[in-house]
């Protein structure tokens, strides 16, 4: 048979239609199945992820599928140029290896509990992972102590998880159980070997699931029995202590005392629309709020120092009622609610026992001994929860009779939770400030002991170094009469200072010498008007003085000097000595009977000596006159003033060796003529006397 016809034309198009032609138009047969490439990889390489492409025939991968032998022939090209296994060297997938895969078994348990019950089996049931499943199941069911007295598994028992069971896991546990309520139990067969589930399905079917109908009321009736003592000496004892502060409050006279206090003092500082007949007891933590002037004590300070001063029969109210400091954490409200949910729970379980799930030991399971274990306990459950509530009655009434009792509202929620705080606060408060004010009163006693100390330290002083003649005889001191203070003042300011002795002492050698200190910026004076206006009369080149009359004239003039300067000292001497005369003379006169002594009294003593003195002080100015005068008349025979000889009493040195003080007697003043009184031959003798 020939080829076939070729195909009929079709029709011309017609005029005005579009033209194809923008797609490529295929020249290549169908594409052929794609098929595995005969040459593979000897190794599994990395993949190579694409998007493909679904129709290629009108796309740009037409050209790129060829039939099988030229793609044999392409491939066969790649190999002969070694760009295959180069793609294999390069683009070669690692082998991952399971670890264990060859020693590990398939689990062929069937597991019907949930992933986190089976968790919290292994958790809870960790002290006993290395027993048989049958074991365990066995101590669960006979109330073994091990088991009872293990808190962790007790709790785990009583979980939700156990005490309600799902509806799938019923349906799917329900071949592998017995149904203990029947007569015949132990001869029923289960439909499925319980053998297939794991461990933990094993002790959740044969313990919560078979015994669902009393598996609630079970546990809870063991757990009261392990519970029911510790939990009622607890509950009790905050009970009891709650009843013994309340009634400390109520007969504690000092702190009400210590608060009409308060309300007085506060009433007083208050003014008229503020008045109050009482306080609640939040007031109280206002009271370190008010400061004094200086900002260092409170209100809360001084109402302790009053109590602790003035009635200190008050002050041990803080051991009255110092049980408020422990009661204060505890919420009365939810002691309530404890010591209710214990006495329910006791007569939940009692009515089990009587008519509840625990009635009929039939059902149970025939090795259950929770009916024995729970009987042994509940004569005392009862009888400690009938104690109870009469505990917690006591406590209601004498709480809402407290708070009432100082103002507070017993049916207010808030008032009820913080009434014990507040005074626990105010008691705390007291104590701090309490320590506070005696810190502080030790620190000034101690400050005063010390200024005290150090006053009659001073005082001892001054007496010792004042203390006269009449100190022995029985007279009053200056210094006893509290006058020492005030001579010594007097005496400082009477008392001439020693750099401003040598000042002047130093200003008159330098005039003497005709030397004045000049200050820097000032003209220098002219010398020879100093010496034209210190001696205007001189005459230069008529007759010398003689050495003696001059040594005489400059002894003298020194002499003078020095007796100024005693003069000045014995000056404040004899006015220091009348002071302390005059302080000593009311003493004297009040005891004028007393014997004079034979040397005199000391008034009299220094009365004769100011009288030398001033004898000799007038002598001495009437000699240095003389000597001046003398010189003034004889200047004509006296040498030039440039050889004049000068004799300047100098200040001390630092040579100890040399010195240029003249301590004769008192000089004899030599005059050469010509003289109207004498001659040079026959000097004029001036008589000291």
């Amino acid at each position: 048979m020939g080829p076939p016809p070729p195909p009929t034309p079709g029709p011309p198009p017609m005029p005005g239609a579009p033209k194809g032609g923008y797609l490529p138009q295929s020249h290549f047969a169908p594409v052929p199945t794609l098929s595995m490439p005969f040459i593979r990889p000897k190794k599994k390489l990395k993949a190579l992820h694409w998007e493909k492409v679904d129709a290629p025939q009108v796309t740009v991968w037409a050209a790129h599928t060829p039939t099988q032998s030229s793609k044999e022939e392409k491939y066969m090209e790649l190999s002969r140029k070694g760009v295959l296994d180069e793609v294999e060297k390069l683009f070669m997938a690692k082998e991952i290896k399971k670890l264990g895969g060859g020693n590990a078994k398939k689990e062929d348990k069937k597991q019907i509990i949930s992933n986190d019950l089976r968790k919290t089996f292994h958790i809870a049931l960790a002290k006993f992972s290395q027993k048989p499943t049958e074991e365990v199941i066995r101590m669960i069911i006979h109330c073994d102590r091990e088991v009872l007295d293990n808190e962790t598994v007790m709790h785990f028992l009583q979980k939700d998880d156990m005490c309600v069971i799902s509806d799938n896991a019923a349906k799917l546990l329900a071949p592998y159980s017995k149904d203990w309520t029947g007569s015949d139990a132990l001869k029923t067969e289960t439909e499925q070997d319980p053998s297939e589930l794991t461990r933990e399905d094993q002790i959740y079917l044969h313990t919560a699931f078979e015994l669902r109908h009393y598996w609630k009321s079970r546990v809870r009736a063991l757990q009261l029995t392990r519970t029911f003592e510790p939990e009622y000496d607890e509950t009790s004892g905050h009970l009891k202590e709650i009843v013994k502060v309340s009634e400390s409050l109520r007969d504690s006279v000092a702190l009400m005392n210590v608060l009409g206090l308060i309300l007085d003092i506060g009433n007083y500082m208050n003014d008229s629309n503020k008045q109050a007949t009482g306080f609640k007891l939040s007031s109280l933590s206002r009271l370190g709020m008010v400061k004094d002037d200086k900002n260092e004590s409170t209100f809360a300070d001084l109402v302790e120092r009053i109590v602790r001063n003035q009635y200190p029969e008050w002050d041990h109210f803080t051991d009255d009622i110092g049980g408020v400091i422990a009661v204060q954490k505890l919420n009365v409200e939810q002691l309530k609610l404890d010591a209710k949910r214990y006495i329910d729970n006791i007569k939940n379980v009692q009515a089990s026992l009587d008519s509840g799930n625990l009635s009929d030991p039939k059902k149970f399971h025939p090795q259950d001994r929770v009916s024995q274990v729970v009987h042994r306990s509940m004569k005392d459950a009862r009888r400690k929860a009938e104690q109870m509530q009469l505990y917690l009655d006591e406590m209601t009434r004498t709480y809402d009779d407290i708070m009432t009792f100082y103002g507070e509202d017993s049916t207010d929620e808030n008032a009820r939770r913080d009434f014990f705080a507040k005074l626990a606060s105010f008691v705390i408060e007291w104590k701090k400030s309490k320590e506070k004010n005696i810190t502080m009163e030790e620190t000034r006693r101690r400050n005063e002991a010390s200024l005290a100390r150090k006053r009659a330290a001073n005082t001892s002083a001054l007496s010792q170094a004042t203390a006269g003649p009449t100190g022995t005889d029985g007279t009053m001191s200056p210094s006893s009469t509290g006058a020492m203070d005030s001579l010594l003042e007097k005496l400082r300011a009477a008392a001439p200072q020693a750099r401003d002795q040598r000042d002047r002492r130093r200003r008159a050698r330098l005039k003497d010498r005709h030397e004045v200190r000049v200050a820097s910026g000032q003209q220098m004076p002219d010398m020879a008007e100093l010496a034209k206006n210190d001696s205007p009369n001189e005459d230069a080149d008529k007759g010398l003085l003689s050495p003696q009359s001059t040594a005489s004239g400059d002894a003298s003039s020194d002499r003078v000097g020095d007796m100024a300067t005693i003069s000045e000292g014995e000056d404040i001497a004899d006015r220091a000595a009348s002071m302390l005369q005059g302080l000593r003379g009311d003493s004297e006169v009040a005891d004028s009977s007393r014997p004079i002594s034979k040397d005199g009294s000391l008034r009299v003593r220094r009365r004769r000596e100011s009288a030398d003195e001033e004898r000799k002080a007038r002598r001495n100015r009437r000699r240095t006159a003389a000597s001046n005068t003398s010189g003034d008349r004889d200047s004509t025979m006296s040498p030039a003033p440039e050889q004049e000889a000068k004799i300047i009493p100098e200040e001390p040195s630092d040579t100890p060796n040399k010195s240029n003080t003249y301590l004769a007697a008192p000089p004899r003043t030599v005059i050469s003529p010509p003289s109207p009184e004498g001659t040079a031959s026959k000097p004029v003798e001036i008589d000291d006397d």
